[in-house]
């Protein structure tokens, strides 16, 4: 029987057993997954909410003179108390309740699987409001501006424009975990980005709609990928020729790789919806699902879901646009579920930013700190962790127009998430070069205990 390149490798992945699939691929998609790497899994899944989420219309004070407050703040940008979703328990001796589109994220909260960190944002060092006044400290760079302060999430590095991502170098401490093809560590639905950039580790996009990605018609016409297969067997004569000819051969096997893979994707009975975003969260869930046969133990994802800068009708773009942020991350909770992975999967929100308090007459404008949610079985939830700001306009806190400086630094939150992924504390520099400046500090404190198993 005549077998061609493209059902040897599919079979290959079936049957995990380590094969040459071809000369030209690397070593660390050759390898044959062992039953540790499958045994202890671990993902993260990181929802960045392009634009800068208004998140303190996501979380709002029930209480009557918490609530008083909010209301006198945000003036036309108040939801009605009696909208919000009641979250069970108090934080501060203050009741909470969630935006009226958020049922899902309730429900997963009052069940202790979900939480919201309250008012984080990424900072370079401890920094009190009159250090921030005095000029005194290192601030993040291009504060309140979208591009850096979605940089700054992504990083962790704030006081630098470029270099790795928190995701990519989690990933590059945990390498040991993953003996399957090399960007099976990083995965990204939204394209290349920043999150996932690590020094070693790289990442592979894929479209939610149009699947796993290869030279352009080389899987739609025989002919045309004859001709590219003969064109990369040739030697090639010049370095240049070799180095191209290499990428182009890496992409065709490393697309047939991930195609061949998710040809055993569960058949989940979740139902997702059909909008852009729990598309793509579908896909996630079905990659999670072949995991064994990339053999990986340790995981990122990455997602981005845009157009929260609504410095125009918020409450209307809210509105429409929360539903499928809430129904998006519930199907996805319950699809971990359904593999019996939800302690193993830990999904949690990032945004540029949070928005000014204060409306701008239409909307809200950029901010700094917000609330993040995080949801999935190992979150210790029913319980908001951080410090919610008292929304009143001579906190502390408040730069101006209720732009809260961040109580709890983005760090804290990443150094939970990587301790639960399984690095060790001399390793945490490594993946956190920040974390030293807060490690004991009130701005580093208060998340101990977010994860656990």
């Amino acid at each position: 029987m005549t077998m061609n390149r493209r059902s040897f490798v599919k079979n290959a992945m079936r049957s995990s057993v380590g094969v040459a699939v071809s000369s030209s691929l690397p070593l660390s998609l050759l390898a044959s997954p062992p039953a540790s790497a499958q045994e202890d899994y671990k993902a993260i899944l990181c929802v960045l909410l392009a634009g800068g989420a208004d998140s303190f219309n996501i979380l709002v004070p029930r209480s009557t003179q918490a609530y008083n407050q909010y209301q006198s703040r945000r003036s036309d940008l108040a939801l009605s108390q009696s909208d919000l979703l009641p979250l069970d328990g108090t934080h501060g001796g203050v009741s909470f309740g969630l935006h009226p589109a958020m049922s899902a994220l309730q429900s997963r909260f009052n069940a202790g699987q979900a939480t919201l960190v309250t008012n984080i944002g990424p900072l370079v060092e401890p920094t009190s409001w009159e250090a921030f006044e005095a000029g005194s400290v290192t601030l993040p760079l291009g504060l309140f501006s979208h591009s850096d302060q979605i940089l700054s999430w992504q990083t962790a590095t704030p006081a630098n424009r470029a270099g790795t991502g928190f995701g990519g170098r989690l990933v590059d401490a945990l390498a040991n975990y993953n003996l399957g093809p090399a960007l099976a560590g990083n995965i990204s639905m939204s394209g290349n980005n920043s999150f996932q950039a690590g020094a070693a580790a790289g990442s592979y996009a894929i479209n939610p709609a149009a699947g796993i990605r290869s030279i352009a018609g080389y899987d739609d016409n025989s002919i045309f990928q004859q001709a590219v297969d003969q064109l990369l067997n040739e030697t090639q004569a010049s370095m240049m020729q070799r180095v191209y000819a290499d990428k182009m051969q890496s992409a065709i096997d490393t697309g047939e790789l991930f195609s061949a893979a998710l040809g055993n994707a569960h058949s989940f009975n979740t139902e997702f919806a059909e909008d852009s975003f729990s598309l793509a969260m579908q896909r996630v869930a079905e990659l999670i699902s072949v995991r064994n046969d990339l053999g990986v133990g340790r995981q990122t994802f990455f997602v981005t879901y845009g157009g929260w800068d609504h410095h125009e009708d918020t409450l209307g773009l809210q509105a429409e646009m929360l539903p499928a942020l809430d129904a998006g991350l519930g199907q996805f909770v319950t699809s971990m579920e359904e593999l019996g992975l939800s302690e193993q999967v830990t999904t949690f929100t990032i945004s540029d930013f949070g928005r000014t308090l204060t409306s701008n007459g239409k909307g809200s404008d950029h901010g700094w700190a917000g609330n993040a949610m995080m949801l999935g079985g190992a979150v210790q939830g029913g319980q908001l962790y951080g410090q919610f700001p008292e929304l009143v306009e001579d906190n502390p806190l408040d730069v101006g127009r209720g732009r809260f400086l961040p109580s709890t630094a983005s760090d804290a939150m990443y150094a939970e998430v990587a301790r639960w992924m399984g690095v060790a504390p001399e390793n945490m520099v490594n993946v956190l070069p920040n974390w030293p400046n807060f490690e004991g500090s009130a701005q580093g404190a208060g998340l101990n205990g977010l994860l656990q198993g």
